[in-house]
């Protein structure tokens, strides 16, 4: 009885450092790829990792990619001269960088690489959308492209709309930039297309601008008619996949997932826990047969 008591106790204590767990190891801020909420990105990072794709946490770790695509999504801060060298040297390599951005530090990266894109404040809305809200705003291609290979419209929720480049999507003219976010044509609001992505040569390179990071978040997983396609296209546009992870708002994680995954990143130090674990569990079935 006291042994099958002891049992029950002990995987009820699993069970509770389990649910702690998950909750620790759980960010809660938005675009982190470990936030499991709508608005993290924990699906779309579990698909990067079926991708093979290599992690970029430091400007030099893109010296050496050659025939490469690097995904910027939510820019975190205005980029510092040393990542934007680093840009410039992996564009001269006929690379591409993709830049997801709409109101963070995006515009300011696009000025420093010398880009004529730009992304303009305040959302695009639309009356032409599929869903209730006019912030469900669809985009269709303009061009042929690879990117667009199968894609007849992509859903977009709360776009930036883009100036200069070339243009690749752009929204119906039933849409509008939403200046005083009234989601109400008003004032000088004007409607007619806009883009919201468009691409251009930048240093011999290509660079790629998406005017929607909220495009990866874990609630946009499954919508939108050619939205699986689109982000298919992104990932196999070059055969080396890289994503940016020192300069993104998705690696933004607690002193509880950052601990986890600075552990993960050293393999002598988890097989070191794991003899640890295992010498403390023998110590422990000692004591206990002892009695």
């Amino acid at each position: 009885m006291r042994g099958g008591g002891a049992l029950v106790a002990v995987a009820a204590l699993l069970v509770l450092l389990l649910v702690a767990g998950v909750h620790l190891t759980t960010s809660y801020d938005q675009y982190s790829r470990y936030n499991v909420q709508w608005n993290g990105t924990s699906s779309f990072f579990t698909l990067l990792e079926e991708k093979g794709v290599h992690e970029i946490r430091d400007p030099v770790d893109l010296t050496g990619y050659d025939n490469a695509t690097l995904l910027v999504i939510a820019p975190s801060g205005p980029p510092d001269p040393e990542r934007v060298a680093a840009w410039r040297a992996f564009l001269a390599r006929n690379n591409t960088i993709i830049l997801f951005d709409d109101f963070g530090a995006g515009d300011a990266a696009l000025r420093a690489l010398g880009a004529s894109i730009r992304i303009l404040p305040g959302p695009v809305v639309s009356v032409d959308r599929e869903y209730s809200t006019p912030a469900a705003v669809t985009a269709y291609p303009v061009e042929n492209a690879s990117l667009l290979l199968n894609v007849s419209a992509v859903l977009f929720d709360r776009p930036a709309a883009l100036e200069g480049g070339d243009p690749l999507l752009q929204t119906s003219f039933l849409s509008w930039v939403d200046a005083d976010g009234n989601t109400t044509i008003d004032g000088d609001e004007v409607i007619g297309r806009s883009t919201v992505c468009a691409r251009e040569k930048v240093a011999g390179g290509e660079l790629i601008v998406i005017g929607d990071p909220g495009l990866f978040l874990n609630s946009m997983a499954g919508t939108g008619k050619d939205n699986r396609q689109f982000v298919g296209n992104l990932l196999t546009l070059r055969p080396v996949l890289l994503v940016d992870q020192g300069w993104s708002r998705t690696a933004t994680a607690g002193p509880v997932p950052g601990a986890v995954r600075w552990v993960k990143e050293r393999p002598i130090f988890q097989i070191g826990i794991a003899a640890l674990f295992i010498f403390a569990a023998a110590c422990y079935s000692r004591k206990w047969n002892g009695k």
